[in-house]
């Protein structure tokens, strides 16, 4: 089940940053992608699943996701606000695709960030939950 919310939320980050980077892994992991991979890049950090017994469907109340573009420690506020718009823009396209997917999904916020990994990314925030659909007898 992890690994197919994984693939979903990849494929939709893949349709909305196709030239960019999708990552997956831990806040130490995205500071090492910054360096190596092309951006902008949007990052799925861990997160939990909860199996409620009696409903069939899985709760998955904690995605992070950071959809990281690139700054400089000299910018300026026209620049950051430039950097804040098209993270904007691409977050909202990705809200889009889980509309257009079905996706249950509730509790949607972005919020943006300035000059994170030292100073040369800024960005936006999204924190969501998710609702699948799931058969636990399935393997």
């Amino acid at each position: 089940m992890y690994i197919d919310i994984v693939n979903l939320l990849s494929e939709i980050a893949e349709e909305v940053n196709p030239t960019g980077t999708f990552y997956h892994g831990r806040v130490s992991d995205a500071n090492l992608a910054i360096e190596r991979k092309p951006l902008p890049q949007i990052h799925l950090y861990p997160f939990k699943i909860t199996h409620p017994v009696t409903n069939g469907v899985d709760n998955v109340p904690n995605i992070l996701m950071a959809f990281i573009f690139q700054d400089s420690p000299n910018s300026s506020d026209e620049d950051r606000t430039e950097i804040i718009n098209q993270a904007d823009i691409m977050q909202r396209k990705f809200e889009n695709w889980l509309i257009s997917r079905d996706v249950q999904y509730s509790n949607y916020e972005a919020e943006p960030f300035y000059k994170q990994f030292n100073g040369i990314t800024s960005g936006m925030f999204i924190r969501f939950q998710l609702q699948v659909k799931t058969n636990p007898c399935a393997l």
